[in-house]
């Protein structure tokens, strides 16, 4: 098995601790989350970091016969299926007591309405068979969907390492303009995260792993370099200074999430947020020295982010319960402070802070640091077992990168 890269792990570690802050529903620190700094956020980065890890997965010699590859990835989706129904059964089961406990309107999530409405079983029976998103689970229903189609692109990137793009591409195409993305069956809003237009994020992520598997050399004219770190600030520039002076940005920008070729929407996977986070991939693959990029490069394996990242579904599962706990815990506790900040905002941190130190033992105990291979010659890197940055030999291109690999 090809070294494990310990940036992509510290990359999925920090949107882990992103995705949980961001979960906390009308928590004060997800004001400062990373998420608003861009059109895509954690989401899109983990569809994409997975489509690379299966193709460098992919690429080891047992598994290169399709057969292994499909039971392999088919494995991999059942799993994913038993951590979403723990996901399942823990916040319906919380809100059940809660709502038996409290009994008032107004309990923070949407599931206590549907559960005083359709009752618990018929409501636990629209979740396990993917038809509601409960909760949390609505990522991992995407996870699902795409190791089950996972056999196919990568059978197309063994052909040619960016066949999978063009076939994704249609579907994206078709599912936004056309908004075909299924509804929730008992709420009637479209899922959140749904197969179709997410595919080509995944798919790109296939290409970028298949690409490093083949020794695809990465294009790094400054041109290119200019134009997706213009792109980056170019949104911070609209979100803190456009909307606030000029009207119609601000209306766009409060609509944004409805339109898929203007706007943002993170259902239909709209083309600015598709160019978004493959502005920040390429950025952080062409500029391994970059300050705070070389950070990435450099991270030790017993980080506390990598150490994250390795066990990211369980550290996942265990994030979504915790930041449904987590709403339940300041609502109730804004009714007894009165909303008093300072008190809400300790408990808040308290909570995340809890959340880090269970998803460390859930990680693992930091393990001595494996010696680093000798680099090998420029041109002498084998196929089947692409180099591995480390910090002292920071990556140079598509061949020899770990940031998203």
């Amino acid at each position: 098995m090809p070294q494990r890269r310990s940036t992509i792990d510290a990359i999925r570690g920090l949107c882990l601790i992103n995705i949980f802050v961001n979960h906390i529903q009308d928590g004060a620190i997800s004001v400062v989350s990373p998420s608003r700094l861009g059109f895509s956020d954690s989401a899109d980065i983990f569809v994409l970091l997975s489509g690379i890890s299966i193709a460098l997965a992919a690429s080891q010699a047992s598994r290169r016969r399709l057969p292994d590859i499909v039971a392999h990835l088919w494995r991999r989706a059942a799993r994913i299926y038993a951590f979403e129904l723990a996901i399942v059964f823990a916040t319906l089961g919380l809100l059940a007591a809660i709502l038996a406990l409290r009994g008032v309107t107004g309990v923070h999530a949407q599931e206590t309405g549907l559960l005083r409405e359709h009752g618990f079983p018929n409501l636990l029976g629209h979740a396990l068979t993917l038809r509601q998103t409960v909760g949390y689970s609505s990522v991992l229903r995407l996870y699902v969907a795409l190791m089950l189609i996972a056999p196919i692109l990568l059978r197309l990137a063994g052909w040619r390492f960016w066949a999978p793009l063009p076939p994704a591409l249609l579907l994206w195409i078709a599912a936004g303009h056309f908004h075909l993305v299924l509804s929730n069956s008992l709420t009637g809003a479209p899922f959140f995260l749904t197969i179709l237009p997410w595919t080509l994020i995944f798919a790109v992520g296939i290409t970028i792993g298949q690409g490093l598997v083949n020794g695809v050399a990465l294009p790094r004219p400054r041109w290119l370099t200019g134009l997706a770190l213009a792109y980056l600030v170019a949104y911070l520039v609209l979100a803190v200074v456009v909307v606030r002076l000029w009207p119609a940005a601000a209306d766009w920008a409060a609509t944004r999430n409805d339109a898929f070729w203007l706007g943002a929407s993170k259902t239909y996977q709209s083309p600015l947020r598709v160019l978004h986070v493959l502005a920040l991939a390429y950025l952080v693959m062409a500029l391994p020295r970059a300050p705070l990029i070389r950070l990435l490069h450099q991270v030790p394996r017993d980080h506390m982010l990598t150490r994250l990242g390795r066990r990211s579904l369980p550290v996942f599962t265990a994030g979504a319960i915790g930041a449904m706990l987590a709403s339940e815990a300041l609502d109730l506790a804004a009714l007894s402070w009165n909303a008093a900040w300072l008190p809400l905002l300790l408990l808040e941190a308290g909570m995340i802070a809890l959340f880090i130190g269970i998803a460390l033992h859930i990680g693992g105990r930091p393990g001595r640091t494996q010696p680093s291979r000798p680099a090998q010659p420029e041109g002498q890197a084998s196929r089947r077992d692409p180099q591995v940055p480390t910090p002292d030999r920071p990556a140079l291109g598509l061949r020899e990168s770990a940031a998203l690999a």
